[in-house]
Formats: structure tokens, sequence, C-alpha cells
């Protein structure tokens, strides 16, 4: 990505495996430079909750949370 213009944060990169066909294992550990990736279970992406399992629970906690606060 960097050759083509894009900087990389090393310290805040995180990657998500989502594995919604129930295949478990597929690929392997993501680096830079050699460097490993942490990869998570969850991130907010566009204001949404993406779970690595599929399931919207604490999408829809969030949304009630803030809905209470208003």
């Amino acid at each position: 990505m960097e050759s083509r213009g894009f900087r990389v944060s090393r310290s805040k990169t995180k990657y998500l495996h989502c594995c919604f066909s129930g295949r478990e294992g597929v690929g392997g550990d993501i680096t830079i430079d050699g460097v490993p990736i942490p990869k998570v279970e969850k991130f907010r992406y566009l204001g949404l909750i993406v779970q690595q399992n599929g399931e919207i629970d604490e999408e829809i906690n969030q949304r009630i949370k803030v809905g209470w606060l208003k």
C-alpha cells in the first residue's frame, strides 16, 4: 500500500477475520515488515460494531444505550 502512496500506521493497525461460512482455521498470521498485526474480535466501522462471529448483540446494546442517553 505504501508503494501506492498510502501510509499505514503500524501501531494502530489491527485486523478482523470474519468466518461466516463456519470454516475455521483458514489463513495465517498477517504481518507488515515481519511485525505481526494483532487480531481483534470486534471493531467499529462507519459507526457500526462489526463482530467476528457475525452476531449483532453488541450493536443492539450500544444503540439502546445511546437512545437512553438522549
